[in-house]
């Protein structure tokens, strides 16, 4: 039971990193973060959440892109009841270095009326809805660059209801981290999947006050399948 939730959570992982893909240019730089006392005391959680390589191949299986532009893509994933949920994200209108991104679940492209249950396996019409609607759909959800090229890293800002989303029974959403890293740092699958177990780990001890959390990822690597990511307060080894 625990191998198969860990799939589904790996299948929605990455559906969110497939979506940012298209945004911002490749960072390869790295450096010797040992020597930043701000990672000094970052807590290993690596064994709780270990995922076999087979585990990352057969979740990528279950997502597909079925839009992508130059300011938006769209991605679609098998959830754990076997409907299909979506992920939207594009370029922020204000802030061109910043992504933003929304869950959409098929049920509630029904229920808001936005869509007929007859067109629900229309992948066009669905797509072309989703697009239109999306901005109703978003809870503030983005994600985004900060500091250097040697000091920066990646800032994921999770809304209530999208953290709530990726760490609660509905984790398969957090696939959709892959495509929206994939341009920002290497190995991009391999870190999304085991960031979006590292924040089912530690959500309801690292969340904000209003239910948000805020991930960070610093450009700088490691060797994997260790990695630095600094989710809510604390670092943590994923």
């Amino acid at each position: 039971m625990k191998l198969f939730k860990r799939i589904r959570i790996t299948s929605l992982l990455m559906a969110i990193v497939m979506l940012a893909t298209l945004f911002v240019p490749a960072v390869s730089a790295k450096a010797d973060i040992s020597e930043n006392k701000e990672y000094a005391d970052a807590i290993d959680i690596s064994k709780k959440i270990s995922i076999s390589e087979e585990e990352i191949t057969k979740a990528l299986k279950e997502v597909n892109v079925i839009k992508e532009t130059d300011s938006e893509k769209i991605v679609s994933f098998k959830k754990e009841d076997g409907s299909i949920g979506y992920v939207v994200s594009w370029v922020d209108s204000k802030n061109p270095d910043r992504i933003n991104f929304a869950f959409v679940d098929e049920e509630e492209l029904v229920t808001s009326k936005s869509l007929s249950a007859a067109k629900v396996t229309d992948v066009e019409a669905v797509a072309s809805t989703i697009s239109a609607m999306k901005t109703s759909f978003w809870n503030g959800s983005y994600i985004e660059t900060y500091g250097k090229l040697l000091t920066g890293g990646v800032h994921i800002y999770f809304s209530k209801n999208d953290a709530s989303y990726v760490a609660g029974a509905g984790a398969t959403a957090a696939a959709g981290i892959v495509n929206q890293l994939g341009k920002y740092i290497p190995y991009a699958s391999a870190i999304a999947v085991v960031l979006a177990l590292g924040i089912q780990t530690v959500y309801w001890k690292e969340k904000n006050s209003n239910g948000s959390l805020d991930v960070r990822i610093p450009y700088q690597q490691t060797a994997l399948p260790l990695y630095k990511v600094k989710i809510g307060t604390h670092w943590y080894y994923i």
